[in-house]
């Protein structure tokens, strides 16, 4: 029974030491720890923070806009609404271009949509309510095939006066000059025109 008695006593006590000491860890504070770092002179500080802000200058330097450059390709997009075509056209940036961030471009070109900006290529587009001006029409007028452009407003104005005599045009192609063929771009034109000579 004493044994029971001093087994007892000895995991009690054990109990309330195990008790204080866990109250006494949690009472460090940070002050402790830093105390017991090695110490830090003023200027070490001043270097240490001379230090940072060097590296956070670089990394804000390091994100620099992406600014347009003299090689840089412009894409010119222009969709004809009253044709439905797409013309589209290439060429290097004009100077007043060069330097310019994505905003400055979308604020000095707000007629144009901006569709893609980068240092290599910069796509630009817009909608017009008119006709590409790639149409033709060939029509036969006094004996021979006339050949009209078309502009962008819709009017026409008489490109060619060919040499093809309208008598030799083949009957079936006779019925469609009289009434007029419109052509979509000079290679289909060309190959018209070339049908009717043969």
């Amino acid at each position: 029974m004493v044994k029971r008695a001093i087994i007892f006593l000895g995991l009690i006590t054990l109990f309330v030491g195990s008790a204080y000491v866990t109250t006494k860890m949690g009472e460090v504070k940070p002050e402790d720890i830093i105390q017991n770092e090695t110490p830090v002179s003023i200027e070490e500080k001043n270097e240490i923070e001379d230090n940072n802000i060097v590296t956070n200058e670089t990394v804000t330097a390091s994100a620099e806009e992406v600014k347009v450059t003299p090689n840089t390709i412009l894409t010119l997009k222009k969709y004809y609404k009253d044709c439905g075509h797409i013309i589209k056209d290439s060429a290097e940036v004009p100077e007043e271009m060069v330097n310019l961030t994505e905003e400055q471009v979308k604020e000095n070109y707000k007629t144009w949509n901006l569709d893609y900006f980068s240092k290599e290529e910069i796509v630009l587009s817009k909608e017009l309510e008119s006709f590409c001006g790639e149409h033709y029409l060939l029509i036969e007028e006094n004996g021979k095939v006339i050949i009209y452009a078309i502009d962008e407003a819709g009017s026409k104005t008489l490109l060619e006066t060919t040499e093809i005599a309208f008598e030799y045009v083949p009957e079936t192609d006779k019925i469609i000059l009289k009434n007029g063929i419109y052509v979509y771009g000079k290679e289909e034109l060309n190959k018209i025109r070339e049908d009717f000579e043969s």
